[in-house]
């Protein structure tokens, strides 16, 4: 049975699983809730979007927004740089005889362009982890049959760029590559005729450089968090029924000069508010991007698998990137090579270039010291305790009376896509759309739930 898609805005309803939504050339599946089977399309399941951080018997860390592969690429892009800085050296190195400058002029050369590199080096990989480290995960609790969401909720409106924004980060940037190039450049020349600064002005400018400018943008973090503690901004952890939470694929589409331009699927796992069907809490949930519906509801289903059957009916976490998972590939590529009689080197050197050591380094270092300081020591840890098989939640008869059907529809040959809105097909009611009491809650830095 095929059902015709509604056009409708998502904000004027409460979505349940099957609902479809059409907006010109975007799209919008509710996969959930209620968390029912998503059927053959989505087979056992699997971590496309590569979310998972952590789980164990009891409890599933989802990562908020941080993506491994964009972790490995831009380490890729950090070898290449560094190879071109070193042919770049070799460059200078040569006008010393083709433009009758000095070796220390040179050097200043090449050591500005390296220290500008080392700049945005630092933009790129060390500025990012501290956002990293405020994009804490979203922890599902099978036992307690709960999910975990770190919600902030919005106070008074401050009138301050947050220092995440590309504004700051291009001001902070400039303002550090500048100063910084300035004392780089002027020691190349110092006691020269073409001297742009004289010592004085090389010590203050080094001054600027290398303490009132981090102090500035320190002390400028510093006062855009107080100001928003005044505010009344605050984060919160917010325990959501496991059957209440609301996943959705959207398609989104672009117009550009030279015509539609497809931005592609994305997958949002949401945390609903109770007390505005329709809704979601503010500043939370996990978004990911997939290359098709059918991934979205591959990645939903693992973590749905999880939550209705264990950690042992969900396949194994994708390759991580991690320095073991390079030294294995190599060596599983070497044995393939040698039996086919090809030499390794060359596809040793290419692969070194694409999927640098340095590269699999720096994610592997990440997922282990950056990411598990976005949460505080203990975060809802007595909430996250293994329960012993007495005191676990059990599925609410509405879910499995509704799983039954759905399951009994795909031996028949339909597709969860097929069936439409899945409660109005088996003849439940959308108890979605009516408002709840708001969800328990506590301050984010609480130890226990």
């Amino acid at each position: 049975m095929t059902v015709e898609a509604k056009e409708q805005a998502p904000a004027a309803m409460a979505l349940r699983a099957g609902e479809h939504l059409t907006r010109g050339a975007n799209e919008l599946y509710a996969l959930s809730p209620k968390p029912v089977p998503l059927g053959p399309t989505a087979g056992a399941g699997a971590d496309v979007g590569r979310l998972i951080y952590r789980r164990d018997g009891a409890t599933l860390d989802l990562l908020h927004n941080v993506s491994r592969n964009g972790m490995l690429a831009l380490g890729g892009v950090t070898i290449w740089v560094m190879l071109f800085f070193v042919v770049f050296f070799i460059f200078v190195m040569s006008m010393i005889f083709y433009l009758n400058i000095t070796v220390v002029e040179a050097l200043s050369i090449w050591g500005g362009s390296a220290y500008g590199a080392f700049l945005f080096f630092m933009a790129l990989l060390v500025i990012p982890d501290l956002w990293l480290r405020g994009t804490a995960p979203v922890r599902f609790h099978r036992q307690r049959r709960e999910a975990a969401f770190v919600v902030e909720r919005p106070g008074r409106r401050v009138f301050l760029p947050s220092p995440s924004a590309h504004l700051m980060y291009g001001f902070w940037f400039a303002l550090f590559s500048i100063s910084g190039g300035f004392v780089v450049f002027s020691l190349g020349l110092l006691g020269g005729e073409e001297e742009l600064l004289g010592t004085t002005g090389i010590i203050w400018m080094a001054i600027t450089h290398l303490v009132i400018a981090p102090a500035l943008a320190f002390g400028y973090v510093a006062l855009y968090r107080g100001v928003r503690r005044l505010a009344g901004w605050r984060k919160e952890t917010v325990f959501v029924p496991w059957e209440d939470v609301v996943a959705v694929a959207t398609r989104n589409m672009a117009v550009t000069v030279g015509g539609p331009a497809g931005i592609g699927w994305q997958l949002h796992i949401l945390p609903p508010d109770p007390e505005r069907p329709g809704y979601s809490l503010a500043g939370a949930g996990i978004e990911v991007s997939v290359t098709s519906l059918q991934m979205a509801m591959m990645q939903w289903e693992l973590i749905r698998r999880y939550m209705e059957e264990g950690a042992e009916a969900v396949p194994e976490r994708a390759d991580d990137y991690s320095v073991a998972w390079y030294k294995e590939e190599m060596a599983r590529q070497k044995r393939r090579h040698e039996r086919e009689g090809k030499p390794f080197w060359r596809y040793r050197l290419g692969r070194w270039m694409e999927l640098a050591y340095f590269a699999s380094w720096y994610t592997e270092y990440r997922v282990n010291h950056v990411l598990p300081k976005a949460t505080p020591k203990g975060w809802v840890e007595e909430w996250s305790r293994p329960l012993s098989e007495t005191e676990w939640a059990s599925p609410s008869n509405e879910l499995t009376e509704l799983s039954r059907q759905v399951m009994a529809a795909y031996e028949r040959g339909e597709t969860f896509l097929d069936l439409g809105p899945v409660e109005e097909r088996f003849g439940q009611s959308g108890a979605g759309e009516v408002p709840k009491k708001a969800y328990h809650s506590v301050p984010f830095a609480a130890y226990v739930g």
